[in-house]
């Protein structure tokens, strides 16, 4: 249950405090007062969107905290999902005036879609237009789910749905590869015989490229070598840097066989001399190794050409990404061959698919079928209390033609408020009143299941009065026996009928505008109920009412 929330700078509310009990607390408060403000707020903290326009004006931020005794499922919840479980669970949303916004469970900072998730297991927020929710299929097919038990068999089913999915994503893309022209495939096969043709894996092309370039520059590479060969050995030049060393590590040597002390000199120089004598050695080499070879020149030119041309015209940097192109261009072909064999597999494997999800979807549909008669009834049964004694609630259940993420099945919900009315389309019959009550009862009902620790129903009970309405009080009150109840209210018989009291007023100074929010003591609810039963004037008579209506609790 909610247990504290606090507000600090939240659209007119500059702080509150809001300490909240168990069994039913009724919100009261004139029109325009706030009330909408303080479930914003609520709203905010349990994961809905965040807008700049809710910071209250000349600050840079608000801040919405709630403090919770978390169910069970909402620590198991934070243990699945790796956060601090404790004894009270702290849930903070901060929005700042340029519309960013920080989360918080725990201390511990999380997604705006965490907070929903979580929210969803702590209160059930039942806004003004939550009626609509009565005509969306996937409301009414969860609800009827979460109290038919049905989270298993859903699991399953939306596991076989997703594979029938894939496997028509499969079927479709081998339709669209089956549609395509003769031409593409032997556009394909063109390409292929033209790569085949440069014999990509026969050839090193990094050491062809090489082989090009010397003979390309053969004289002027010679000429060099043998250059700088006659720079270090050739005898007949002066200045013979082998000769001189040859000399140097002569007189070192004599040295060294008088001390022992340039022994370390005597064997550097020697290690010089014997590599360089040994460069000196390979660049001759090489000089003899180069010769022109005009054939051997045109024919590596020629495979270099064609090489460019087919790098050019698949826009590839390299002989490497020609021979993937190769792979993938044999696979496509080998594919194209065993395109009508991959199509029927794809087919066999699509039925089987769509077998196993509508035999799946069956018994889900029929569990579904028959915890809405059992529903159905105790709905009926609610709704009579709240003075509609010949209300008929029926599900109508159809195959669809496909199914889809949700069941096999369309639903339509039927209502009758009348005798002698059949049963048609809740948007069709029902009353915004009788909607109100319809939906009251759907949220009363269900009593096998583990209600969410806290509801909040604002304005639920819109558009009823008298009996009707002091009926929607006793319900009301008989949920607060499992949930924590929160009633934003206009009727004074729902506020009378309240464990606690809260009222929400506006006061100006003349140049801002606050919303308060207070816990009325017993005398306090007096005037207030007596002031919703009489208007602004408070009459002795509503007082006496008043107080008739909360004995009468």
């Amino acid at each position: 249950m909610l247990k504290k929330l606090k507000i600090r700078n939240y659209a007119l509310i500059e702080s509150l405090d809001l300490d909240l009990e168990r069994g039913m607390t009724a919100m009261t408060g004139e029109t325009g007062s706030g009330k909408s403000i303080v479930l914003g707020a609520l709203g905010l903290l349990l994961g809905q969107r965040s807008e700049s326009s809710v910071v209250r004006n000349s600050v840079d931020r608000c801040t919405v905290e709630g403090i919770f005794s978390p169910p069970v499922a909402a620590q198991n919840w934070l243990v699945s999902n790796e956060l601090d479980a404790w004894d009270e669970l702290i849930v903070r949303r901060e929005v700042t005036s340029q519309g960013r916004s920080r989360a918080f469970i725990n201390d511990t900072p999380v997604k705006a879609n965490d907070l929903q998730e979580l929210g969803g297991l702590l209160v059930d927020l039942h806004g003004q237009d939550g009626t609509r929710l009565l005509l969306q299929r996937e409301y009414q097919l969860a609800w009827i789910d979460t109290h038919a038990q049905n989270t298993e068999h859903f699991a399953a089913y939306q596991q076989s749905f997703e594979a029938f999915t894939s496997a028509k994503m499969t079927l479709a893309s081998l339709e669209l590869e089956r549609s395509k022209p003769q031409t593409d495939l032997d556009y394909i096969r063109y390409q292929l015989r033209e790569i085949e043709s440069l014999e990509l894996h026969a050839k090193d092309w990094d050491a062809l490229l090489n082989e090009k370039e010397v003979l390309e520059n053969s004289s002027d590479i010679r000429a060099a070598l043998d250059e700088a060969w006659s720079a270090l050995a050739d005898s007949s030049s002066d200045s013979n840097p082998l000769e001189r060393l040859q000399w140097s590590l002569k007189s070192l040597s004599k040295v060294a066989s008088m001390t022992r002390l340039y022994e370390p000199l005597q064997a550097r120089l020697h290690s010089v001399t014997i590599e360089l004598q040994d460069i000196a050695d390979e660049i001759e080499s090489q000089s003899h190794s180069i010769e022109s070879n005009p054939q051997r020149l045109m024919q590596l030119e020629t495979w270099y050409n064609q090489l460019q041309r087919v790098l050019h015209k698949h826009n590839a940097p390299d002989a490497k990404s020609l021979i993937a192109l190769e792979t993938s261009l044999q696979e496509s072909i080998e594919a194209a061959s065993n395109i009508d064999e991959a199509h029927s597999e794809a087919q066999k494997h699509l039925e089987s698919c769509r077998k196993q999800t509508m035999q799946l979807g069956h018994v889900l549909m029929e569990r579904r079928v028959d915890a809405a008669k059992t529903l159905s009834k105790e709905i009926e049964g609610a709704l009579q209390l709240l003075s509609i004694p010949q209300a008929q609630l029926d599900f109508e259940w159809q195959l669809a033609s496909e199914p889809d993420a949700w069941g096999i099945e369309e639903l339509q919900v039927l209502f009758s408020a009348n005798p002698g009315q059949r049963p048609l389309p809740i948007q069709k019959v029902a009353s915004g009143g009788e909607k109100s009550r319809l939906m009251l009862a759907i949220k009363a009902t269900g009593k096998a299941t583990e209600p969410i620790p806290t509801i909040v129903l604002d304005e639920i009970d819109t558009g009823v009065s008298g009996r009707v309405a002091e009926e929607m009080a006793k319900l009301m009150a008989t949920m607060a026996n499992q949930q924590q109840v929160i009633a934003v209210t206009h009727l004074p018989q729902v506020a009378a009928l309240a464990t606690h009291h809260i009222r929400v007023s506006k006061t100006s100074d003349g140049n801002t505008t606050s919303t308060e929010v207070k816990l009325l003591s017993s005398k306090e609810r007096v005037q207030e109920i007596a002031a919703m039963l009489s208007g602004s004037e408070v009459s002795e008579a509503a007082v006496t009412n008043a107080q008739a209506l909360l004995n009468s609790r």
